[in-house]
């Protein structure tokens, strides 16, 4: 059995749920904040302090930061509130992981959406604020000696609170309600419960550096959207489709985003699951 301790800052979001259970058996310190989990230390990241006191009490080898404001019109109309929560606890992070590793969480809006689909070693060119947030997180993250940042992309799955995409879609067609997607944007869909078990592989495989952590398809959102209906034999006709300009965002979107995923599945020997046999499991697995 693996001898480190891991601390899973952020255990009960979407990723940080799914990282719960691929890490059962063992040493892990969870933490919390907006929805307390049992046996869970709480923990606000607006407080330096309290991130250096669990820090310590811990003494973990492996720091997983899973928790992040990552909504990006908040992001957009809040920057520095949100920067509180997404950029400074990293800071005290690299501070308090010593020797050991530290893994943070990107995302494909660090790309412009120009060029894609982008390979890890592609230039940087956020065009929003959730964007700048990620690329400061990772230059954060690469002065400490031993780190992984893993850039995700259209990450779906359950969690309590069931904002995923595919979640909300869900919800909303199955009471028989409409729902937009942007019919001009490309992603990696990523399904959650492949997500974590890979990222635990990595970790105890010695990965470092930055991977792309996404799902083997770079796929419209707009047709991921029909599939994902489809997967729960729900009425795909009640999807509205319309261009990112038209959706009156604050914050733009990268629309060619897509994510190569060669250097994952060269090091794992695995591609995440397929996105319809994903949602499948997805399906077959929803809570009740």
């Amino acid at each position: 059995m693996d001898g480190r301790r891991w601390l899973l800052v952020g255990a009960s979001g979407l990723v940080g749920s799914h990282l719960r259970t691929a890490l059962q058996g063992r040493d892990v310190t969870l933490t919390s904040y907006r929805t307390p989990i049992v046996g869970s230390i709480p923990l606000d990241l607006t407080d330096r302090a309290a991130i250096a006191r669990v820090s310590r009490d811990v003494r973990p080898d492996v720091i997983l930061l899973a928790a992040a404001d990552a909504f990006v019109e908040l992001c957009e109309r809040e920057p520095e509130a949100t920067r509180k929560v997404n950029v400074d606890p990293i800071r005290s992070l690299t501070a308090a992981v010593g020797d050991g590793t530290l893994v943070v969480f990107s995302s494909e809006y660090v790309f412009d959406g120009l060029a894609g689909d982008y390979a890890e070693d592609d230039d940087v060119a956020p065009i929003n604020e959730y964007g700048r947030q990620k690329v400061e997180i990772e230059a954060l993250a690469r002065a400490v000696p031993r780190h992984l940042i893993l850039r995700l992309s259209g990450v779906y799955g359950w969690s309590a609170a069931r904002t995923s995409f595919v979640a909300q879609l869900v919800d909303r067609l199955r009471s028989g309600r409409r729902f937009t997607v942007p019919s001009d944007q490309l992603i990696t869909p990523t399904p959650a419960q492949d997500l974590a078990p890979a990222i635990v592989d990595l970790i105890e495989h010695g990965a470092s550096g930055t991977f792309h952590a996404a799902g083997p398809e770079i796929v419209a959102r707009a047709d991921f959207a029909i599939r994902a209906a489809k997967a729960f034999g729900l009425d795909a006709s009640l999807l509205d489709a319309l261009p990112t300009a038209q959706l009156g965002l604050a914050a733009p979107r990268p629309t060619r985003a897509g994510l190569r995923t060669e250097k994952l599945r060269a090091f794992l020997g695995r591609s995440l699951a397929s996105a319809d046999s994903a949602l499948a499991a997805m399906r077959e697995r929803e809570p009740r």
